[in-house]
């Protein structure tokens, strides 16, 4: 298991792949919110919510913003 402190910081603008089905856009912008061992809580501007991403559940849908 990686240690999500040394990959993400507070602050940091990501993109978040949307996956529902019936999305209108493909990734969502977000920023990260916190930042725990083992997961991160992002901030996702478009649709004011707060998201859990963790290893191994959705950690894969989350790219740091500078890959685009």
């Amino acid at each position: 298991m990686a240690n999500l402190t040394h990959l993400f910081k507070v602050g940091q603008k990501v993109r978040c792949k949307n996956t529902d089905f019936d999305a209108t856009t493909l990734f969502d912008d977000g920023v990260v919110k916190e930042v725990y061992e083992d997961h991160i809580i992002i901030h996702l501007t478009e649709l004011d919510i707060d998201a859990w991403y963790e290893e191994g559940f959705n950690m894969d849908c989350v790219y740091p913003a500078y890959n685009f």
